[in-house]
């Protein structure tokens, strides 16, 4: 999946209903209802403890691969985890790996908090893209990828997450997002460790 079309620098900043509508979703009635989104916002908004081992439940849909376990004990990255995590976000189209960004790893994380923290248990998180080589960016050009794509340099992952759909992904995404944040309709977000900005495609 391609998915790190940059929104301009330097335009005006769209609105989240501007995101929302441009998705369609807020005209879906039973996408998340009111009081149930409120709940879990509540909860969510809890201070994560980032002293506390840091662990991961991700599913590779392309390569059908798990990868589960703590990366971080609190203090420190673990390095056999972050080898592991390096070939499991490879780019399975060449079979290369690169030394993936250990932010990315920390958004996938604060994701999946979000989504424990809101009640819903330990969830999956899908991973449909991270590193790139340039040929295969190149390749996927065509289909929107840009031409200095975070793919790769390590710094992206393209996520969605298991049993839950697009309305939560993107109210839990937009709440942990640090740098580049994609809103896409096929059903993922595109997050980055690069500057702020963000977008959506239809």
């Amino acid at each position: 999946m391609r998915s790190d079309r940059p929104a301009s620098d330097g335009g005006p900043r769209p609105s989240r209903r501007a995101f929302l509508l441009g998705l369609g979703v807020v005209t879906v009635p039973l996408a998340a209802p009111a009081p149930l989104l409120r709940a879990a916002t509540r909860q969510a908004a809890k201070k994560v403890d980032t002293s506390a081992p840091r662990a991961l439940k991700l599913y590779n849909p392309n390569t059908k691969e798990w990868w589960k376990g703590v990366y971080h004990d609190g203090t420190k990255l673990l390095t056999r985890a972050h080898d592991e995590l390096n070939w499991f976000l490879r780019d399975h189209h060449e079979g290369v790996q690169t030394g993936m960004d250990p932010a990315a790893f920390d958004l996938m994380w604060r994701l999946a908090e979000r989504y424990r923290r809101a009640g819903h248990g330990r969830v999956a998180i899908n991973v449909h893209s991270a590193y790139r080589t340039p040929m295969t960016n190149e390749k996927l050009r065509s289909e929107g990828a840009a031409l200095n794509s975070l793919h790769l340099q390590g710094m992206a992952v393209d996520v969605s997450v298991q049993s839950y759909g697009i309305y939560f992904l993107i109210h839990h995404a937009e709440a942990i997002a640090s740098g580049g944040l994609g809103f896409y309709r096929a059903g993922f977000v595109h997050l980055d460790t690069g500057k702020r900005r963000y977008w959506f495609r239809r």
